[in-house]
């Protein structure tokens, strides 16, 4: 896809009128690397807490490549340099997981400052330190020694403070170590709105439905529990959504936004669910002869991007990849012997607990008695002097989110937050260090939240796979729907890391996660550690292609993460293609997809007819086949797995579909396809390239603060495919294919760019070479960085 081609179709997606203009010229792309000789440009700062002197080189697409004479040094470098490029982006973050977003942003955010404080670990310190490792708190308190000493240095210089904070009217909070792991919100841990989705079935006296809603894996059936009454209260999750929703901005926060570049200057001065794919390819099926691991983990689009890459060199460490702007380490990368990346690993770690109060709500119901609610007072600053204080409340097994004071019955969340060790990201800290099979599996057993596949490769030949999770143990019950919080029914404990499924050096000689069950069929019931998967699609189609590939190759691994079709797709087409019709429009409608390879690249007429008009036409029909009529309306669509397995085993539907089921899918197929055919002319006029060509998914990185500023906002960009093609609708912001050994020949991507500061020339320099599938060097020797640094800070210690 050509850079005019692209801006083509964002001008079809958005129309003339909604072109924004950009706010600084983007450098060339491919410009050339600093010429040899030429002078680095260099700025000096004095840092508190830093023993040796530390510096950052900044290649030519903003990456940090940061050397020091010990990790400490490097971590508190790693911080102060996460203030430089994210300071706005790191302390919403922290402000928003600490709940003190009011003190600066007004009385509006009161609940949510409760809301997000309900969820903060209060357990022991010593406990949650230990169990990242004996160096955990050290490197916390380095990095948020780092942040602190940017802050301190902008106290020094007003005029260099990012733009949203002159915008907004306050300046950024101070980090304490602890900060850095207390704030639980961030983990993507699930469980709870698919308990409320399947209580509503449950209390319409429909459970049996809720295969349909989302297919069990491993299979298995489930019942409502003894004494729950499974008729909730419709808000019930209301704070708990509070706690974990991003900051919302309008135009009534108590200052104006007129965004202005900050004054002119150089350097670090200013001016400046789910969808994951990974996989490991052995040398003995590379052309390079080396292990090649690629991962795009999928999230969130925003701006600035959800992710940073960074590069710590001290004595014993040296890691490159994308880690999370507010933490330390590296999450998804390599360091000198080993790389590893991540996905989603299904995780059930929380549930609702239903008490029954006594009659001043000032007790629960548990095990024939009545137990206390703990209650604490949060006092929480608001814009402008006052203080708000509001009540939190706790049962043993968590936060209180809902009292119903009519029924007497109040709702807690109990989740693997609360228990020490399950800062999200954290623990790659340990892993990110590893430099063999067995320390990263170790290192895996500190995992705990959220679950993760964590893919390996080292420059010894080895790959393997192993997911890291605390996934609790249930006692008398699966985890499906609310429980009675009356003792009945309690975690016992997590399922052991090493009961957990791995692989190493596997036969087939690769090895893919996409989020897809994978759990061993035959133990899962007796380690399970979820019910609820996403979809196998991306899986499918990623194991078709590197089992096809006996000497992949890291564009292979580069053309696999672009790659745009569509199994489900493929899976309807090829039982289409053999069906006939007398009827004009019918016809019309199968030649169009007749020869369709499942493949949804932007243009293609046969992906716009399918993924907008007839896959959900046949969702519905088979909704309809399967679903009493006086029960539709309590489920607006069905797990795909469940229409696949109609469409490919019609026989085991012959109660529902009658004594021929496999003519009644036959005729469903014809009568949703014409249907759809139908709707797109109605909608888009006759069939042409122009008018029914798949424009793909809208894709823009929003700024916070971009609702009251557009010019913040990167995008849409045009991208191909959808949820089922491993591209999986553009949605991964950072991308890497790591040449494992030859580490130089890694590329990676991270979208709109590195920097936070709009008006950076790395703020969004990235978006497009993203949008069209390309990628920048993952420069790790310093000779390569040598070659392409832009700048230099020097970071001294304070006398």
């Amino acid at each position: 896809m050509t850079s005019r081609s692209t801006r083509a179709r964002m001008a079809a997606l958005t129309g003339a009128g909604s072109v924004v203009l950009a706010l600084v010229a983007a450098p060339a792309f491919g410009a050339s690397p600093r010429p040899e000789g030429k002078q680095v440009p260099t700025t000096h700062r004095t840092v508190a807490g830093l023993d040796k002197t530390a510096t950052i080189d900044v290649d030519r697409w903003g990456v940090p490549h940061i050397s020091a004479s010990s990790t400490d040094d490097a971590f508190l470098a790693q911080g102060f340099n996460a203030a430089r490029d994210r300071l706005f982006q790191i302390d919403l973050s922290h402000r928003r997981g600490l709940g003190r977003l009011s003190e600066v942003f007004g009385e509006k955010y009161v609940e949510q400052d409760r809301a997000a404080r309900l969820f903060l670990y209060r357990g022991d310190m010593d406990a949650e330190w230990a169990a990242y490792g004996p160096d955990s708190k050290r490197i916390a308190t380095k990095f948020a020694t780092g942040v602190n000493a940017y802050i301190d240095w902008l106290e020094q210089h007003p005029d260099k403070l990012p733009p949203e904070f002159r915008a907004l009217g306050y300046t950024p909070d101070r980090w304490k170590p602890e900060d850095v792991v207390r704030i639980r919100t961030h983990a993507l841990v699930s469980g709870l709105d698919d308990e409320v989705a399947r209580a509503k079935l449950a209390c319409a006296n429909a459970l049996d439905l809720d295969d349909l809603r989302m297919k069990r894996q491993p299979e298995t059936t489930t019942s409502v529990p003894a004494g729950l009454d499974p008729c909730l209260p419709k808000d019930v999750l209301a704070t708990y959504k509070l706690a974990t929703e991003p900051v919302e901005f309008s135009g009534d926060v108590k200052a104006p936004v007129r965004f202005t570049p900050a004054p002119a200057g150089g350097g670090a001065d200013g001016a400046e669910k789910d969808g994951s794919n990974n996989w490991v390819v052995s040398p003995r099926r590379t052309a390079t002869g080396r292990p090649i691991l690629a991962n795009d983990p999928h999230r969130v689009h925003q701006a600035p991007s959800l992710r940073y890459i960074a590069h710590l060199k001290a004595p014993g460490m040296n890691v490159i990849g994308g880690g999370e702007p507010a933490l330390p380490g590296i999450s998804i990368g390599h360091n000198d012997t080993v790389a590893f990346g991540l996905t989603i690993f299904g995780t059930d770690a929380q549930d609702l607990y239903v008490y029954d109060l006594n009659d001043d709500g000032s007790a629960y119901r548990y095990q024939g008695g009545w137990e206390e609610i703990r209650t604490e007072t949060e006092r929480i600053p608001v814009r402008g002097g006052s203080v708000e204080e509001r009540q939190v409340r706790f049962t043993r097994h968590g936060p209180i989110v809902h009292i119903d004071n009519k029924t007497r019955k109040a709702y807690a969340v109990r989740s693997v937050w609360t228990e020490p060790g399950t800062s999200a990201y954290f623990a790659s800290t340990g892993y990110m260090r590893a430099r063999s099979w067995p320390e990263f599996l170790e290192a895996l057993k500190r995992w705990g939240a959220p679950g993760e596949n964590q893919v390996y490769a080292d420059v010894h030949g080895n790959i393997g796979w192993k997911p890291g999770t605390f996934a609790p143990r249930r006692k008398g019950y699966d985890g499906l729907l609310p429980v009675p919080g009356d003792g009945r029914y309690e975690w016992n404990g997590y399922v052991p890391n090493d009961k957990l499924p791995s692989a190493y050096n596997p036969r087939q000689g690769w090895f893919a996660t996409a989020n897809q069950f994978n759990l061993d069929p035959g133990t899962a019931k007796e380690n399970v550690t979820a019910y609820q998967w996403t979809g196998p699609e991306r899986y499918r189609r990623i194991s078709r292609v590197l089992s096809r590939q006996p000497r992949h190759t890291l564009e292979d691994s580069k053309r696999l993460q672009h790659d745009v079709t569509s199994p489900r797709a493929q899976t309807v087409a090829r039982l289409t293609r053999s069906l006939t019709s007398d009827d004009p429009t019918t016809v019309a409608a199968l030649d169009l997809v007749s020869g369709w390879n499942g493949s949804e690249p932007l243009g293609s007429v046969p992906a716009t007819l399918f993924e907008k008009y007839w896959q959900p036409r046949i969702n519905t029909a088979v909704r309809d086949a399967l679903v009493p009529e006086q029960q539709r309306q309590l489920l607006a669509e069905v797990d795909w797995l469940a229409v696949e397995d109609l469409l490919q085993h019609p026989e085991k539907y012959a109660d529902r579909l009658g004594a021929d089921p496999a003519a009644v899918r036959d005729e469903l197929l014809l009568a949703t396809l014409t249907d759809a055919y139908r709707a797109a002319l109605a909608e888009l006029g006759p069939v042409s390239d122009d008018a029914w060509g798949y424009r793909g998914n809208a894709v823009a990185m929003e700024h916070p603060l971009g609702a009251m500023d557009p010019r913040l906002n990167v995008g849409p960009f045009a991208i191909p495919g959808s949820r089922t093609t491993p591209i999986a609708a553009g949605r991964a912001s950072y991308k890497q294919v790591i040449d494992v050994g030859n580490w130089d020949a890694s590329w990676v991507m991270n979208t709109p760019g590195q920097s936070g500061d709009p008006f950076d020339k790395h703020y969004r320099d990235l978006a497009e070479p993203w949008s069209e599938g390309r990628y920048v060097p993952m420069l790790y020797s310093p000779a390569a960085i040598a070659k392409h640094t832009e700048e230099r800070i020097v970071l001294q210690p304070k006398e």
